[in-house]
């Protein structure tokens, strides 16, 4: 029995599947930098529709606010009524 031969082949084989374990952990640090880049734009576009959602709302109160200061200021408005 060749001991030498069987290990000459061990020790490749533990070569070769270092070396693929390199390789995938590359693709893995790859991968993980990629899923951190996507859960921040989802973090953002959440962002900028929850703006978005508020815009209308800020658009209403300013335009209810404008109403009321509009009446408070016409003669015979909200004033006379105090």
């Amino acid at each position: 029995m060749d001991f030498q031969k069987y290990l000459d082949n061990l020790t490749n084989q533990l070569k070769a599947v270092n070396a693929d374990i390199v390789d995938k952990q590359e693709e893995l640090d790859k991968l993980n930098e990629f899923r951190t880049r996507i859960k921040g734009g989802i973090e953002v576009v959440k962002q900028i529709q929850s703006d978005n959602a508020e815009t209308p709302k800020q658009n209403e109160i300013q335009e209810g606010i404008r109403q009321e200061v509009e009446q408070m200021a016409r003669h015979g408005g909200d004033l006379d009524a105090l």
